[in-house]
């Protein structure tokens, strides 16, 4: 079989796997399954009862009303099984089945988070296995991040070379918190009865039990009409579970991320769907819009938000009926919305802000439920003061495998695994400093100081709407956000622009506040790291240059993230709320020897017939003379992917071998005794500058203008006169063809004439 038949059948099996997914989501019985995907499962049941089965447990589905209950009959074990296939994945905790998992079996996402870091613990394996989302929920449930981690595993240590001559390693669980830390609670958010024992009730207040009473005669009800401190009291005590009602009419706004872990991706379903749902959802579009964007299931799509919402990583847009509904919470949630204002920060000079007076700051408010009672002693993991709440989060990927493999039909070992002499060690690994967990910062504009009047016409403006201008970065400038001392806010919004793939018109106050801090001032002496600032500095008026573009804003859109949905999907996303799409360059992140850039270079010449001598010279080439296009030409320019430029004098162009071992080269004539001088024109051209009007009358432009229309796009032009004239092409051919060499055409010409008739005969 040749690699062209193989790479077909990689590809169609990929099909198949996704079309029998699709068919255990839609109850298809063996019976109905198409022939072609009974082929693929060997035209036996047995094996599609196991594939419904292992896919069942993998994707978290309910047991009652699909193919699970039908080839396997025990519901308890089902979810058992799911439960502890899920921990060993190190996957987050299953919220959409916690009226089955909590009120059936009393796994809480407590106790759930529990096994998971005893499991990690136990097989010594570091804080980097966990996924980014299991990391992030872990914090918010236990209160353990990257730093608790590390102490924990010191502990864990220092009382295994005290103990291991005398007794059994100790247990993770005796190091690990005896109860939850405090949660935020929306006051929408529903309440529900979990696993309660009559031995529960001993230990409960009157008021506590009380709600328990009403919560079983008359089912879930919205936090905010219960007693505030009593909701976190039977929360911490595990006797009720929190759902997140989301429906397909709501609305949901991604702001700045707070307490994200930047740990690993895992590459599975749900997280898969997450991501998604970050780069696409917007403020103006319904859930059920966003669905039938995604052409995802709507319950899918609700799950996820719900569990989003939950982490404090989306937030409900609120309508004038659910304000009515807030003023009515129990008195308990009065003082659940007050946040203390921050200080104005100083605006530094030299920062290159040509628009400083041409925005207001809107306030942003983040609640802040009030303290609940003192809650029982833990231990010191659990005992973090509530104000030192970190977001213990890793800039960088350390990639550790944390997955089991997958088990057989209906029997899970549930052992742990992983205890290995292979398993990671967190003491011997460098991990990175722990991300701080700084809020959103906020700007408020002192009433005394006098305002423009573009900024006072800005503070009355209704929230912008409509489509957006969408500028397009790669990954290579949040990395130089997030490195360096620029300022402590940048990495917030640094980590948002990463893992959402986004920042959103509604973030960009908070985001020009922080990089108003930034100066150029600060990267003095700082060597290559003052490129990091200056970076930072001309962003920040790129964005106050393109947001008044369109009455949308801007949004500013992570290409890698858009490159991962599939093409349609994309082009319905960029359709719904981009008019405009600005990409400044594009990178490869696959290869660094890309040589995409110099190609579109390099066509641009061959599309107008104009250009200095150009060759593209690709990695492994060795130059033994000078290439014939370039005689008489003194000095080259020399482009390498990814660096500057440099002009070589001719004679020297067997230096360019050893450019040519790590990547590839463009070579264009630059000159004959001395180099070209240059020019730069600016488009689109003004027609009533009459020095542009030269410039936009020269055929290679016109021919241009007629390809790519100049008039509805930005960016310069670069004139080179290299002492030659450049007549341009009029005849050329957009299809390259390779000649054979010439002492092969005379001879293939001989050949011909020898088997033909000459003229005399």
């Amino acid at each position: 079989m040749t690699e062209k038949d193989e790479m077909a059948n990689g590809g169609s099996n990929s099909n198949c796997q996704a079309q029998l997914q699709l068919c255990v989501r839609g109850n298809v019985s063996w019976q109905q399954l198409p022939v072609h995907l009974r082929s693929v499962l060997h035209n036996n049941q047995r094996d599609y009862e196991k594939f419904v089965f292992n896919y069942s447990l993998k994707n978290q589905l309910r047991f009652r009303g699909n193919l699970a209950s039908k080839v396997f009959r025990q519901e308890q074990r089902y979810y058992e099984l799911l439960i502890q296939k899920n921990i060993n994945g190190l996957g987050v905790f299953p919220y959409h089945l916690a009226d089955i998992v909590t009120k059936g079996l009393r796994v809480t996402p407590f106790n759930y988070y529990l096994d998971v870091l005893s499991q990690l613990l136990r097989s010594d394996k570091s804080y980097d296995t966990l996924p980014n989302f299991t990391a992030a929920d872990c914090l918010r449930v236990l209160g353990i991040g990257r730093n608790e981690y590390l102490g924990l595993i010191s502990d864990l240590k220092t009382h295994t070379t005290r103990t291991l001559l005398f007794s059994a390693k100790p247990n993770p669980q005796d190091f690990l918190p005896r109860f939850p830390v405090q949660v935020h609670v929306e006051p929408w958010w529903r309440l529900d009865i979990g696993f309660v024992l009559e031995t529960d009730i001993r230990f409960v207040s009157s008021p506590e039990r009380s709600l328990l009473d009403d919560l079983i005669d008359f089912g879930a009800q919205p936090a905010g009409k219960c007693d505030y401190h009593v909701v976190h009291s039977l929360y911490r005590k595990g006797l009720i579970y929190l759902d997140v009602p989301i429906c397909g009419e709501d609305r949901i706004s991604i702001p700045p991320l707070r307490n994200f872990v930047m740990n690993r991706v895992s590459g599975d379903y749900f997280e898969n769907l997450l991501y998604k749902i970050f780069v696409s959802a917007d403020e103006h579009m319904t859930i059920a819009e966003l669905a039938h964007m995604l052409q995802l299931d709507l319950d899918c799509v609700k799950q996820a938000i719900s569990f989003i919402c939950r982490l404090g990583f989306a937030h409900r847009k609120r309508d004038s009926g659910q304000d009515q509904n807030q003023q009515s919470n129990h008195p308990s949630w009065e003082g659940y919305n007050l946040q203390q204002v921050p200080e104005t920060p100083q605006i530094t000079p030299l920062n290159y802000n040509l628009h400083a007076g041409s925005f207001d700051f809107d306030q942003q408010q983040q609640p802040q439920p009030q303290q609940s009672p003192k809650s029982p002693k833990t231990p010191k993991a659990a005992t973090q003061p509530q104000e030192k709440d970190k977001d213990s989060s890793s800039i960088g990927y350390l990639s550790s495998d944390g997955n089991t493999s997958d088990f057989s039909f209906a029997n899970l070992n549930t052992t742990p695994t992983g205890t290995g002499p292979n398993a990671n060690n967190s003491d011997e690994q460098d991990v990175s400093s722990e991300l701080e967990d700084v809020s959103e910062r906020t700007t408020t504009i002192n009433s005394k100081m006098p305002m423009a009047a573009g900024t006072a016409a800005a503070a009355t403006m209704a929230p912008k709407s409509g489509k957006r201008v969408g500028f397009l970065f790669d990954s290579t400038l949040t990395a130089f956000l997030m490195m360096g001392n620029l300022s402590p806010g940048l990495k917030n919004h640094a980590v948002t622009m990463f893992e959402v793939g986004k920042l959103c018109e509604e973030s960009m106050d908070s985001f020009l506040t922080e990089l108003e801090q930034v100066s150029l001032l600060d990267a003095e002496g700082e060597g290559d790291v003052s490129r990091y600032f200056a970076h930072a500095v001309i962003l920040r008026s790129t964005i106050c240059s393109l947001r008044h573009l369109v009455p949308g804003g801007l949004d500013l859109l992570r290409l890698e993230c858009l490159e991962g949905l599939d093409r349609q999907t994309r082009d319905r996303v960029l359709e719904k709320r981009v008019q405009a799409v600005l990409q400044p360059y594009h990178r490869c992140g696959k290869c660094n020897n890309s040589p995409t850039g110099f190609i579109l270079y390099i066509f641009l010449h061959l599309l107008t017939g104009y250009g200095p001598p150009s060759l593209l010279l690709c990695r492994g080439t060795v130059l033994k003379t000078l290439p014939r296009l370039f005689l008489g030409y003194g000095k080259l320019l020399v482009n390498i992917l990814h660096s500057d430029s440099y002009v070589l004098n001719s004679e020297s162009f067997r230096n360019l071998n050893e450019q040519l071992k790590n990547g590839c080269v463009l070579l264009q004539g630059y000159g004959i005794r001395c180099p070209g001088t240059l020019h730069y024109e600016s488009f689109p051209f003004q027609p009533s500058d009459g020095r542009q009007v030269k410039w936009a009358a020269h055929r290679a432009i016109q021919k241009l203008n007629a390809l790519l229309d100049l008039r509805q796009q930005c960016g310069y032009i670069t004139f080179l006169n290299t002492g030659v004239p450049d007549l341009g092409c009029e005849e050329y051919e957009l299809q390259v063809r390779l000649k054979p060499p010439q002492a092969q055409t005379l001879l293939a010409t001989s050949q011909q004439q020898a088997h033909q008739p000459s003229a005399n005969q």
